[in-house]
């Protein structure tokens, strides 16, 4: 059998030296992968606008704010964080009525006393050594009685006649309240109870007024006197001072006696020997009263915290 001659070959052409050979593959059998390619996605369109001026700026854009990530549904809204200034607010609101209320309770509260009442001590006898008598004075009379003098009582008999009185008066203040907004009334009986913390008043300025008190029976009577204004002392408060007070007065008796007696500012009762006077009735002249009190507490107001009366069943 005869082999065939191999066939004659040409030349072989070197490839340019600008082409890239390709890579090689191994194994020289393994195939190309398989390329995949993105879907083809439309750009949205922009909306015209105007165009901005000058040359485009350089570096990268500014950062935008972040995207709205809506809540997925039934999670809760997230929390609006509280204003850092909004405690500061409502501190200043509540010490503002605090302090509106401290003033108040300062400045606004009336001079009435929280614990007045209607009720009147007991008879009590009064003796040398009893310190709520006060100080005593003989008075001169003004106008001496038309009857004789009646005979001294024993100093043993003498007792304090003023709890069984009844008064008559020119007028009576209305009522205020104390600070437990309370109301307070400035009756007569006020001037007997036995307190010097609640008084009498009448409004305005009491000269020239006259108080009658009825002992309610025929005595001897040796001693009067007063507290002669409101003589009431409440913290910062000096209700006597804020008040109108009675310097100067005349006693006058049933048998026309008369005794002026001279008045200091003083908040203690002030006694004055007037005895022995046979009388059922006691007269109060008020001859001289003090301007009314100066100041956010000032009153226009005569007062009488006390009066007193010393003596023996006749």
């Amino acid at each position: 059998m005869t082999e065939r001659a191999p066939e004659p070959r040409g030349p072989v052409v070197p490839p340019p030296v600008s082409q890239v050979p390709p890579a090689a593959r191994y194994p020289l059998y393994a195939d190309d992968a398989p390329t995949r390619t993105a879907p083809t996605v439309a750009a949205r369109p922009v909306p015209p606008g105007p165009r901005p001026s000058g040359p485009p700026p350089s570096g990268p854009p500014p950062a935008g704010p972040p995207p709205f990530v809506a809540p997925a549904h039934g999670a809760p809204a997230p929390r609006r964080s509280t204003p850092g200034w909004l405690p500061w607010v409502a501190a200043v609101v509540v010490l503002a009525l605090v302090a509106g209320l401290g003033g108040w309770l300062l400045l606004g509260g009336d001079d009435g006393d929280d614990r007045a009442d209607d009720r009147g001590d007991a008879r009590r006898t009064v003796g040398a050594t009893d310190p709520s008598a006060g100080t005593s004075e003989p008075a001169q009379p003004d106008a001496s009685g038309t009857e004789d003098p009646a005979p001294a009582p024993d100093p043993a008999d003498v007792v304090d006649l003023t709890s069984g009185v009844s008064a008559e008066v020119p007028g009576v203040a209305p009522p205020s309240r104390d600070r437990q907004n309370r109301p307070v009334r400035f009756l007569p009986r006020n001037m007997w109870d036995g307190k010097a913390r609640t008084s009498w008043r009448m409004p305005g300025d009491g000269t020239g007024t006259t108080l009658t008190f009825d002992l309610g029976q025929e005595v001897v009577l040796t001693e009067v006197g007063m507290i002669n204004g409101y003589a009431k002392i409440d913290g910062p408060d000096n209700w006597y001072r804020a008040n109108r007070r009675v310097r100067a007065v005349q006693w006058e008796f049933d048998d026309g006696t008369r005794v002026t007696q001279e008045l200091a500012d003083d908040r203690r009762m002030q006694m004055a020997q007037v005895g022995p006077i046979a009388t059922r009735t006691i007269r109060i002249h008020l001859v001289q009263v003090t301007a009314p009190g100066r100041g956010d507490n000032g009153r226009d107001y005569t007062a009488i915290s006390e009066v007193r009366f010393l003596g023996a069943p006749a």
